[in-house]
């Protein structure tokens, strides 16, 4: 990955994925109104999931801890 230095920011207005061939396509609409599509193979773009549901899952205990 690029050194932090070299990496913008950008906080998700929105975003879609779909499957366009052999690959997935992940649009994304930042709220400055930057648009980007990223490109990955269904491997790469499961492997992601799999990281965001380990986080949000850790986000969910921690709730709960703290109710």
């Amino acid at each position: 990955m690029a050194d932090k230095a070299d990496v913008t920011t950008y906080t998700v207005k929105q975003a879609m994925a779909a499957k366009v061939g052999d690959h997935i396509e992940i649009a994304v609409e930042a709220e400055d109104g930057t648009k980007l599509k990223l490109k990955g193979t269904p491997e790469q773009l499961d492997a992601l999931v799999g990281d965001l549901e380990v986080i949000l899952d850790e986000d969910d205990a921690k709730a709960e801890a703290a109710e």
